[in-house]
C-alpha cells in the first residue's frame, strides 16, 4: 500500500497527479516540454489486450520499427501485404517524461487483430480492427518525438505465437492522462433495476464481452449465481448513481470557482463511472442469465443545494479521500483473487480510476483548504478523525460469508481486515500530511524521486 501513498500524498500536497492535468486529446506527440527528474524510473503502461504490456527501457530509443524517442523518425513505407512479416519488437517507453497534462512516457503496447480481405492492415488503416485503443480508461494515443501523428501506431507486425488468428500486430503508443454515493439529504439515491433489454446491460469493449460470454458459470449453484447477480446489480446500481454525483460535484465546483483542472478531472470521472455500470450490469445479467439495466434515476432535490465550500469539502473527505480510497483498494485485492477473466478484467478497471477519483477527492480537499483557511482546516482534520475512527472499529459483516470468493466479492472477515490496514498505512498518514500547517512536512517525506516515480510509473499503484 506504500505506493497507493505516495500518489494520495502527492495528490494531496503538490497538486501533480492525474487529478490536476488538462484533458488528454486524440493524440500527444511526446515532446521536449518536460525531462524527468533525477534518478526517477522509467514508468511503464500495462497493455489492457492483445500479449505483453509495455515494457521499460532506460535508453530513448527503440527496436525493431519504432522510432528512436530522441531523433527524427521519417516516414514508414506501406507494408507489402505479399512479403512475410517480422515478430513484433519488445514494446518500450521513449521520449521524456512528463508530469502536466499528461504523465509519464508514451509506452509503446501490443494489440493483435485478425486479417482483413487476406492481408494486414497497414499503421494508417488499422485503428477500426484493433480492441481498447486508447483514449480509453486514463489513457491517450502518443507517438515517438519525431514520427508526428502517424507514428502513433507501428506497424504490422507478425503474432509471436503462429497459431494465433489474431495474426495482425501493432505497437500503440499510450500515455496516461485524466465510486462516489448520490446522496440527496443524507439518503443515498439510486435508480431502480430493470430486468428487460437494455443498453445499460452491454459494454463496447469487445474483448470484455467475448470474455463475458466464454464465462463458465455451470459451477455455482443457483443460490449462488442468483445472489452473486444481486450483489453485481447493486454494484451497477450505485455506479451509475455515481455519475450523477459527479455531475452535481461539477457543478458544485463551479459554485465556488474552483480551477478548471480540477473540474475537467471531475467530468472525466463521471464517464468513468458510466463505463463502470455498464460493466458491472453486464455482469449481473451473466449471472442472472437475462438482461439487468436500470431505469431512470430519480433526481428531485438532488440540486436544490450545492452546498457551501465547507460543505462540500466535508462530503468529500467522506465520500471521496475514504470512501474512493477504499473503494480503488478493494477491487484491486478482489480483481487478484477473480477468477472469471471478464470480472478481473471489470475490476482492475474499477481499481485503476477509483484510485484517480481518489486523487481528484485529495487534491480537491488540499485546493479547498488553503482557499478555506484555517477554521476550514480544522474541519477537515476532524471530519477526518471521525471517519477514519469509525472505517477502523467497524466490525467484520456477514453479508459476504456465503459468496464464493472468487467471483469479485471480499469475505467479510478480509475486507474488514483490509480497511484496517488501509487505514493505518495509507488514510492516516496522508490526512495527516494534508492537514499540516507546517508545510507539509510529513508529505515532503515521501516526495522527490520515488513519489514521482510512482505516479510516472502509474502501472502499479499498490503493493501490499
Amino acid at each position: 500500500m506504500r505506493n497507493f501513498l505516495l500518489r494520495i500524498l502527492v495528490a494531496s500536497q503538490w497538486g501533480a497527479s492525474l487529478a490536476l492535468v488538462s484533458g488528454c486529446g486524440t493524440h500527444v506527440e511526446s515532446g521536449p516540454s518536460s525531462s524527468a527528474p533525477e534518478g526517477a524510473a522509467s514508468g511503464a503502461s500495462s497493455s489492457s489486450t492483445g500479449g505483453a504490456a509495455s515494457g521499460v527501457s532506460s535508453s530513448s530509443s527503440s527496436t525493431g520499427g519504432v522510432t528512436s524517442g530522441a531523433g527524427g523518425g521519417g516516414e514508414v513505407d506501406p507494408p507489402d501485404a505479399s512479403a512475410p512479416l517480422d515478430p513484433y519488437p519488445d514494446p518500450t517507453c521513449v521520449g521524456p517524461f512528463h508530469d502536466g497534462g499528461y504523465y509519464g512516457q508514451c509506452c509503446y503496447e501490443v494489440h493483435c487483430t485478425a486479417p482483413v480481405g487476406g492481408a494486414c492492415p497497414a499503421a494508417t488503416e488499422a485503428a477500426p480492427h484493433l480492441d481498447d485503443l486508447p483514449p480509453g480508461s486514463g489513457t491517450c494515443t502518443c507517438s515517438a518525438e519525431g514520427e508526428g501523428a502517424a507514428g502513433w501506431i507501428q506497424g504490422p507486425y507478425a503474432n509471436r505465437t503462429a497459431s494465433d488468428p489474431a495474426s495482425c500486430c501493432y505497437l500503440v503508443g499510450s500515455i496516461s492522462c485524466e465510486g462516489r454515493p448520490l446522496l440527496v439529504r443524507g439518503e443515498p439515491r439510486v435508480a431502480p433495476l430493470a430486468h428487460a433489454p437494455s443498453a445499460w446491460s452491454q459494454t463496447d469493449v469487445r474483448r470484455f464481452e467475448r470474455a463475458l460470454a466464454d464465462t463458465d458459470l455451470s459451477e455455482l449453484a443457483p443460490a449462488e449465481r442468483r445472489e452473486l447477480a444481486r450483489r453485481w446489480a447493486e454494484r451497477g446500481q450505485n455506479e451509475h448513481a455515481s455519475v450523477a454525483s459527479f455531475g452535481r460535484f461539477a457543478l458544485a465546483l463551479m459554485a465556488q470557482g474552483a480551477p478548471p483542472q480540477l473540474l475537467e478531472a471531475a467530468h472525466r470521472a463521471a464517464l468513468d463511472e458510466v463505463r463502470h455500470a455498464r460493466l458491472a450490469l453486464a455482469i449481473a445479467s451473466a449471472y442472472a442469465g437475462e438482461p439487468v439495466g436500470v431505469g431512470p434515476l430519480p433526481l428531485h432535490g438532488a440540486l436544490d443545494d450545492l452546498g457551501s465550500l465547507e460543505a462540500l469539502t466535508l462530503a468529500t473527505v467522506v465520500e471521496g479521500c475514504v470512501g474512493e480510497t477504499l473503494s480503488a483498494i478493494e477491487a484491486e485485492i478482489a480483481a487478484q483473487a477473480a477468477r472469471p477473466p471478464a470480472v478481473r478484467m471489470a475490476l482492475q478497471a474499477i481499481a485503476r480510476d477509483e484510485a484517480r477519483h481518489a486523487e481528484l477527492a485529495w487534491a480537491f480537499v488540499r485546493w479547498a483548504v488553503t482557499t478555506g483557511g484555517a477554521r476550514l482546516r480544522e474541519r477537515v482534520a476532524g471530519a477526518f478523525s471521525r471517519a477514519l475512527d469509525q472505517v477502523g472499529a467497524g466490525a467484520p459483516g456477514i453479508a459476504d460469508s456465503d459468496l464464493p470468493p472468487s467471483h469479485g466479492f471480499l469475505a467479510a472477515d478480509e475486507l474488514h481486515r483490509l480497511r484496517q490496514q488501509a487505514v493505518a498505512d495509507v488514510l492516516r498518514p496522508a490526512a495527516a500530511a494534508l492537514v499540516d500547517e507546517r508545510g507539509s512536512s510529513a508529505g515532503r517525506e515521501f516526495s522527490g524521486a520515488r513519489g514521482n516515480a510512482v505516479l510516472r510509473g502509474g502501472a502499479t499503484y499498490l503493493s501490499t
